[in-house]
């Protein structure tokens, strides 16, 4: 199939969130590199972040009218279920203008309709889960599509397809080639927190009440703290009134790859993309699950890591100040477990990733 004149398109469907936009870009980066003539058009919705986040990489958007069902209010749910049809419509024609070869669906839920318009006109499709319970749409998805591919073990029963094929989630180069970039001369820990982009004031406060419980650390920790833009002025006053008066408290980090590699000890949520970066540079963690995450796929990420040994698991029901400084203490006074913990963490890791996706991503369109 594919537009006349024009090499293979790949049509990629979904978004909301970084998690999920991140990971296809790099896959549509890698269908590029192989050929020149080829293509790549992204489906998304106004709402989500690849507004702004695919035309940024240099990547066509279009949008279809669409919002998610679950964990909505009733006015919500109802206003979205009446969308379904339009946003299906939308994909229909979105997919017969630009003919792709092959469609993949990464979650969130514009992937619905488009796969679904994909399924009817005949052509390939593959879902690509990045936790380890997959979301709504691709659980829905993955009862129709040609291919699935995760990258957790645990998503294949969940997914309910016994020949979803293990790939990892698709991880930036640049954290697997990453070197730390250490001071000479300065042997202090170095403790990275963390909560995302717009940052968490559950950590921010868990955080900043632990600093008086860590005070006998305070000749040898260094602790960058990235709060969030609304947090900044409080968290760098209460790190002002501690023993760590000297620690970095900023809104944002980028890039944060240096930043981790930077790190001995990691303390962040435990979303798809933060995991699969902690693994890639091989970085001992205290993971807090995000307790709203859908389907408690933070949790369930998390216990993946512990299982392996890579991190501690405190999820916010069981987080306290005392808790976290104990495992803080745990850690960074036991030089040989940090060192252990990111050894773990990297078999986690999968480097072929997105190579592993777009070889599967060719291998269902030659066979049909």
């Amino acid at each position: 199939m594919g537009v006349q004149g024009v090499g293979e398109t790949l049509m990629i469907a979904g978004g909301g969130t970084g998690g999920h936009i991140y990971p296809a870009i790099a896959i549509a980066q890698e269908w590029m590199v192989r050929d020149a003539s080829r293509r790549v058009i992204f489906v998304g919705t106004e709402a989500g972040l690849e507004k702004t986040i695919v035309p940024k990489a240099g990547f066509p958007l279009e949008f279809i009218s669409v919002g998610g069902l679950k964990g909505k209010g009733i006015r919500d749910l109802v206003r979205n279920i009446f969308r379904l049809p339009l946003g299906f419509v939308h994909a229909f024609k979105i997919v017969g203008r630009h003919r792709p070869n092959v469609v993949l669906g990464v979650g969130g839920y514009s992937s619905g309709p488009v796969l679904l318009a994909a399924k009817l006109r005949g052509i390939p499709t593959l879902v690509h889960d990045s936790n380890a319970f997959p979301g709504l749409t691709n659980r829905i998805l993955a009862r129709f599509s040609t291919a699935a591919a995760i990258a957790f073990e645990a998503a294949a029963p969940r997914l309910k397809r016994s020949d979803a094929v293990l790939t990892g989630n698709p991880i930036r180069k640049e954290f697997f080639d990453t070197i730390s970039p250490r001071p000479a001369g300065d042997e202090r820990k170095r403790l990275l927190i963390f909560g995302g982009s717009q940052g968490s004031r559950t950590i921010n406060d868990a955080m900043t009440a632990a600093l008086l419980f860590m005070a006998p650390l305070r000749e040898s920790v260094l602790i960058v703290h990235q709060t969030g833009p609304k947090e900044l002025e409080r968290v760098q006053q209460a790190y002002r009134d501690s023993a760590f008066a000297d620690a970095r408290v900023v809104p944002y980090l980028d890039p944060i790859v240096d930043e981790i590699a930077a790190a001995d000890v990691v303390v962040c949520r435990s979303g798809a993309m933060t995991v699969g970066e902690l693994s890639a540079v091989g970085r001992a963690a205290i993971l807090i699950p995000f307790a709203a995450a859908t389907d408690n796929h933070q949790e369930l990420n998390a216990r993946a890591v512990e299982q392996a040994g890579g991190a501690i698991v405190i999820t916010e029901k069981e987080l306290t100040p005392e808790r976290l400084a104990f495992a803080i203490t745990e850690i960074v006074n036991d030089p040989g477990r940090t060192a252990a913990m990111g050894t773990a963490a990297k078999t986690l890791a999968s480097p072929d990733a997105t190579k592993k996706i777009v070889d599967l991503l060719e291998k269902i369109e030659r066979s049909e």
